[in-house]
């Protein structure tokens, strides 16, 4: 028996992967149903002070996808809901969801893309920086709500210095994760220069190993930062963040120069390793699929997106993506679920 365009597609997280993947599979005709946890749509978006690389507001995606969601006939938004559980069947899965008030719905969906995103590594084994005990010692996604302040016109009465640590847990296989996190040196290149947009007189720094910039206009962009926003960039790894009369001290060698450097900041931005979120892992288990070491879900071999029969990944899931490329895995996983609804008996 063959799957036909009639049965809805359960698209499982509200990002920008999922909004785009049921945003594609609804204006094409096909039954989609998202289901999100928390109470909107956006995802980590509606975080986001601005993108790299052409400085774009999130906001700006967000709210004109989401109003052609609510005006879609074939599309089913469940906001503060979850999959509690999921049966296979001959034509795909039998689907339990359940709302924050307990009640459960039953869905059988035709294919399935799941695209619950990722979080941020727990910074406690990096007690050296302070991340829990200052602060201003913040992670990126934190600074993005100062950032957020900022840009609405809540600015401090004094240009801060702000430093930024990249790599804290990437890279490190004593106390974080082997992977590069791929997307923390163009977002910390971001940030860094949007400090200096909004607050001409700040300074901003940036400790790096290096810096990895592979994506179409990404070196361009650090370069602007560098260059035009005046923003430095310090070669080497600080070892420890010390309290000092009400701001914090860096101290760390400056590896090209040879020399020794001292900061006094104001804020501490720290870029923690990307890491897959509680609820693929969830949803790896209830659908029992494939995952790396790491627990990001993992593609069938030569396939971009498919993961099993009927079931795709979009985004963060299958492992870290900036936000151009979670829309083309959207894209494409709405695309292979309309392949397999088209199925001819």
């Amino acid at each position: 028996m063959g799957i036909h365009k009639e049965q809805s597609t359960l698209v499982i997280g509200g990002g920008a992967a999922g909004i785009e993947a049921t945003r594609i599979l609804g204006q094409a005709g096909y039954p989609v149903v998202l289901v999100e946890k928390s109470n909107w749509l956006g995802g980590v978006l509606n975080q986001l002070a601005s993108s790299f690389p052409r400085w774009e507001d999130p906001a700006q995606f967000v709210e004109p996808r989401v109003k052609e969601l609510e005006k879609c006939a074939a599309v089913k938004v469940l906001l503060e809901s979850v999959v509690s559980g999921c049966q296979k069947t001959e034509n795909g899965y039998r689907v339990q969801i359940k709302n924050n008030h307990g009640a459960v719905e039953e869905l059988q969906a035709g294919a399935v893309i799941i695209a619950t995103g990722f979080d941020l590594m727990d910074l406690s084994g990096y007690g050296e920086y302070g991340h829990g005990a200052f602060p201003n010692v913040l992670n990126s996604l934190e600074f993005e709500a100062v950032l957020k302040e900022w840009s609405a016109g809540q600015k401090p009465q004094k240009a801060p210095v702000v430093a930024f640590f990249k790599c804290v847990g990437s890279r490190d296989r004593a106390k974080g994760y082997p992977y590069c996190s791929k997307i923390c040196c163009m977002y910390t290149a971001k940030q860094a220069g949007l400090v200096k947009d909004l607050l001409p007189d700040a300074k901003s720094y940036v400790f790096y190993m290096d810096y990895r910039a592979s994506g179409k206009e990404y070196e361009e962009f650090v370069r602007s930062v560098i260059e035009d926003k005046h923003v430095r960039y310090v070669r080497g790894r600080p070892a420890k963040v010390l309290p000092e009369d009400g701001r914090l001290l860096i101290r760390c060698e400056d590896t090209l120069m040879g020399v020794p450097v001292e900061v006094r900041a104001d804020y501490i931005v720290l870029a923690a390793a990307i890491r897959p979120s509680q609820g693929t892992a969830e949803m790896a288990e209830m659908f029992g699929l494939h995952t790396d070491p790491y627990g990001f879900i993992e593609p069938e071999p030569f396939e971009p997106v498919k993961v099993q029969e009927r079931v795709f990944l979009a985004g963060s899931c299958g492992f870290a993506v900036e936000t151009l490329g979670a829309l083309q895995q959207g894209a494409a996983a709405a695309a292979q679920a309309m392949a397999v609804l088209n199925q001819a008996d």
